[in-house]
């Protein structure tokens, strides 16, 4: 099941009135709680992307992390529990969205984040990192997908990975060969319930 898109949740300001609520998740043995909000990304699961993509993860992770997108959190939130050297960095322009990423961040006892509000392009300013992740924001259209993707690639140290989560039917392989076209490795970790994650390295 796709997660449910009840608002533009790629905006500052959703539109839908505030009804929260709470999930949890266990990835590796650990119970993970959320709270979640109308107006924001899968608010009354973890979608199967994100869930894909944790998979992948060869935790721990080290250095500076960034969760392009991040949503109320479940991804840079998980990424840094399990990673208590690495300092992830949590970019999202949903304010509401950003809120719920300090709480959870706070609720789950991670200190080793820290969220930026607003728009990913401008708030990172000059920012560069080891790892970017994202399940990116697919509804908000291609172009910005790919000046993400473009912007990543900027960001990233030598030697530093991109890792992203696409639903097959949303363009997966147009994004898989846009990857191709700019990072010298490429590769598909995994096809798995209608998605696919790709890591792409800068060397």
């Amino acid at each position: 099941m796709h997660a449910p898109d009840p608002d533009h949740y790629f905006t500052s300001h959703p539109i839908s009135p505030s009804h929260e609520a709470e999930i949890t998740v266990v990835v590796c043995d650990r119970l993970f709680t959320f709270r979640t909000d109308a107006g924001v990304f899968s608010p009354r699961f973890l979608d199967r992307g994100t869930r894909l993509l944790l998979s992948t993860l060869p935790l721990p992770l080290e250095g500076d992390i960034l969760d392009w997108g991040a949503g109320y959190g479940p991804l840079g939130i998980v990424a840094a529990a399990f990673s208590p050297r690495a300092r992830v960095v949590m970019a999202e322009i949903n304010e509401r969205a950003a809120a719920l990423a300090r709480t959870n961040a706070e609720l789950n006892r991670v200190a080793n984040v820290e969220v930026i509000v607003g728009d990913a392009f401008q708030t990172l300013a000059e920012r560069r990192f080891d790892v970017i992740l994202t399940n990116p924001p697919i509804h908000a259209g291609k172009p910005v997908v790919t000046a993400l993707i473009h912007d990543a690639l900027r960001r990233l140290r030598p030697g530093g990975e991109f890792r992203m989560v696409v639903r097959t039917q949303d363009g997966a392989k147009s994004y898989l060969r846009l990857l191709k076209g700019l990072f010298p490795r490429v590769e598909q970790l995994d096809m798995r319930g209608g998605y696919r994650v790709f890591r792409a390295t800068t060397a």
